[in-house]
């Protein structure tokens, strides 16, 4: 039975030790460019370069992110990123761009790529077309069900999935909150957590607007995903690896988590029991967390999956305040406190965080209390008797997961053959697991000894000394004449020269691997002019028929099959999250499993197409047209249509979005039904009818909600983006066909944007 994968993250060079240590067997980590992280400590080359040296002689992969989107301007310089990657002799890259992955596939033929969850990848169509299109490895949406992952596991691709750490609340690599409301892409490793700000719920109903009642304000908050004590379930749903999240935490984070996480897998194996006691949740929470949930794996919904109290880390609660009196607070304590640990206040407006610097205890500082402890701390706010008290760092949890990976503790077990006879050059073999041999001869001779001769037992007490080397010698055979002698100094530099070359023979893992300098060539559609009109409600349709649109796309199921009865000429829009099959001959796809079956469907800009590659990426797999990516700008889509034409000697079929509200978020979670009923229950029936809701943020800015037939969030952008002017300049740079999305417009406004789309379409 092969053993399930621990992945673990390294921010920086301690955060890997720190896995590696603690029992890993692989770490992703970031270079300096092209990582969904871009604020981590990301690996210099040379840096990177140690890492996997140190990593390999661990018998650990490192697998690198390059899971942004690549605008064309980028291209070489990530593809020469990622030619230095392989001369670093990682394991394998991490890739979100359609474009990344397709050329790297033909440049990098022996480099193993592995699908990001950023590439949105959550059915089985999707699944065999990246195994077929040469994917290694697919990292499934953190919103995939354990039922799912039982049937994905048999499609002949390794699926990674996240077990432990932080949760977006929207699909990776479908959020553009970020991006389009301050300019820091998600995309692009800038997100600036939207999901962690505070937001209230609107329910809208015959243009009266009514707040509505909520626990907490951080309404897109999740709490964070804990799997350990279902290790069981999930290494049975044939997954290949376990991703704990977190190349932003500190390295004492990763030492615990792998730890933990190492220890579950190791007991499922021997089969003993292995159980999350009180202790061992309480480690957890010291270290972080928002509070835990199973997460979408284990179908959590509401508040069993978010935290609309504190989007930050919360810690473990350790007393009250029980008086406040000239710039100190008297506390209760329910748990030990040491000088130095981090403590938070609980207030009704605003917490108040400082670190314990000094404690008094009987009118004495004190460097530790302890339980039933009645203590003071030093206060320079106001604090409210009653108030909670918990502790957000422990000082010596901390020193205590340091120690863990301090110097070396992981060691490699290895075996060994020492022979030695009279009148020769004793020789030492020491080979490992991945048939590495190391063999070294002596420059001394054997000798008859006249006294004392050299046992076997002194012998291998000597070659076990390796405490200052990533071995362990778990296995010796000796073969030796009697009464010999042989200097102990010259066999511990025997000792000592084999290790060192055996360690050097298991730095660098790969030998040879090819880059193939030559661009693949594709067969194009017949370019057309077309605009094309995605619809939810009948008034949209309606709008559209008045004025004389043919290429109409319905996303909304039922409406779709009652046009489809009534004769009209309509064509699907597919969700982009697709459960079920690709049926139609004709449609608008949102996910790459669309591209699955080869037809000719138009693309939409979900596919987040940033570059010629990934346009020839759809385009290859028989797309119509390729809709560019909303995160597009005028100048970066002449850039990529120029760059496509020039490599391929044709030109492509593209689109763009000339007006629509912007889907800034899709989710699994329904806020409406988590604040207002807070049920496991789908299709509640709340956001039925004339009633509508959105989400406001703290400037005032509205958000409007949109929810479809499976219940997910749509979280709609304030206002619709209008280019419908650019028309002209967007012909001029090779754009001939437009789409206009309608999600929560009125058959007025409708009628509005088409009569002005024909007039600048057709003029």
């Amino acid at each position: 039975m092969r053993k399930v994968e621990l992945l673990a993250p390294a921010g920086s060079f301690e955060a890997l030790r720190a896995a590696v240590e603690n029992g890993c067997d692989a770490v992703y980590l970031g270079g300096v460019m092209f990582g969904a992280r871009a604020f981590a400590n990301n690996f210099e080359i040379e840096e990177l370069k140690k890492a996997v040296a140190y990593a390999h002689v661990h018998d650990v992969s490192v697998f690198v992110t390059m899971n942004t989107i690549i605008y064309e301007d980028e291209m070489e310089e990530a593809l020469a990123h990622a030619k230095a990657l392989q001369e670093a002799d990682v394991d394998a890259i991490i890739v979100q761009d359609l474009g990344l992955f397709y050329k790297l596939r033909q440049l990098l033929p022996d480099m193993e790529l592995h699908a990001s969850t950023q590439m949105h990848v959550h059915n089985p169509q999707g699944i065999k077309l990246l195994k077929e299109a040469g994917a290694k490895r697919v990292v499934v949406p953190r919103e995939t069900s354990i039922e799912d992952i039982r049937t994905y596991s048999k499609l002949g691709v390794d699926l990674e999935v996240f077990v432990q750490g932080a949760i977006c609340v929207s699909y990776s690599g479908q959020c553009l909150m970020s991006s389009m409301t301050l300019g820091r892409s998600g995309n692009r490793g800038a997100c600036a957590q939207n999901c962690r700000m505070q937001y209230t719920l609107e329910k809208i109903e015959d243009n009266n607007i009514e707040e509505i009642p909520t626990n907490g304000v951080y309404l897109l908050s999740p709490k964070d995903l804990n799997t350990l004590e279902m290790i069981p379930q999930l290494i049975e749903a044939g997954i290949h690896s376990f991703k704990i999240e977190g190349r932003m935490k500190r390295p004492e984070y990763v030492a615990l988590m792998t730890s933990l996480y190492r220890k579950a897998i190791d007991a499922y194996y021997t089969g003993k029991p292995f159980k999350v006691d009180e202790a061992t949740q309480q480690e957890m929470q010291k270290v972080f967390h928002r509070g835990f949930t199973a997460g979408h794996l284990f179908h959590q919904k509401g508040s069993s999956l978010m935290n609309q109290i504190r989007p930050n880390h919360i810690g473990i609660e350790i007393g009250t305040v029980t008086h406040v009196h000239k710039g100190k607070m008297t506390v209760a304590l329910t748990q030990d406190l040491h000088q130095g640990d981090g403590v938070r206040i609980l207030g009704d407006k605003e917490d108040i965080g400082f670190h314990a610097n000094r404690i008094y205890k009987n009118g004495l500082l004190v460097n530790h209390a302890n339980v039933q402890d009645i203590i003071q701390l030093d206060v320079k706010e106001f604090v409210q008797v009653g108030s909670k008290v918990l502790k957000t760092t422990d000082v010596t949890q901390l020193q205590q997961l340091q120690k863990t990976y301090e110097g070396i503790q992981r060691r490699m077990p290895i075996k060994a053959e020492f022979i030695m006879q009279e009148g020769s050059y004793p020789s030492l073999l020491v080979y490992d697991e991945q048939d590495h041999h190391i063999y070294v001869q002596s420059e001394v001779i054997c000798e008859q000894a006249r006294k004392t001769p050299l046992t076997k037992e002194r012998i291998i007490e000597q070659l076990q000394k390796t405490k200052d080397t990533p071995f362990i010698i778990s296995d010796i055979h000796i073969t030796m004449d009697e009464q010999v002698t042989f200097p102990i100094k010259a066999l511990n530099q025997m000792r000592r020269e084999a290790l060192t070359q055996l360690e050097e023979a298991r730095k660098q893992r790969y030998v040879n691997r090819r880059v193939v300098e030559e661009e693949e060539r594709i067969q194009l559609p017949k370019q057309e002019q077309t605009l094309f009109v995605s619809i939810h409600t009948l008034e949209q349709f309606e709008a559209c028929k008045e004025v004389g649109i043919t290429q109409i796309y319905v996303e909304n199921d039922a409406l779709f099959h009652k046009l489809v009865k009534q004769g009209e000429t309509v064509y699907y829009r597919y969700s982009r999250v697709m459960k079920h099959a690709y049926d139609y001959v004709h449609g608008l796809v949102q996910e790459v499993g669309g591209l699955y079956e080869g037809k000719a469907y138009i693309c939409d800009t979900s596919l987040n197409i940033t570059n010629a590659y990934a346009a020839a990426f759809l385009f290859h797999h028989k797309a119509h047209i390729a809709t560019l990516s909303l995160e597009h700008n005028k100048e970066s889509m002449r850039k990529l249509i120029k760059s496509f034409n020039e490599r391929y000697q044709q030109e492509g079929n593209f689109a763009c979005q000339v007006y629509g509200h912007q889907e800034l978020m899709l989710s699994e979670y329904c806020p409406i039904n988590a604040c207002i009923s807070d049920n496991d229950k789908k299709h509640c029936a709340l956001c039925r009818g004339k009633v509508r809701y959105a989400l406001k943020d703290i400037k005032g800015h509205r958000y409007p909600i949109m929810t479809d037939m499976d219940c997910r969030m749509h979280l709609l952008s304030e206002m619709a983006q209008n280019n419908i002017a650019e028309i002209p300049s967007y012909k001029e740079i090779g754009i001939h066909s437009f789409l206009c999305s309608f999600t929560i417009e009125d058959k007025q406004t409708c009628l509005q944007v088409l009569n002005t789309l024909k007039e600048y379409m057709y003029e």
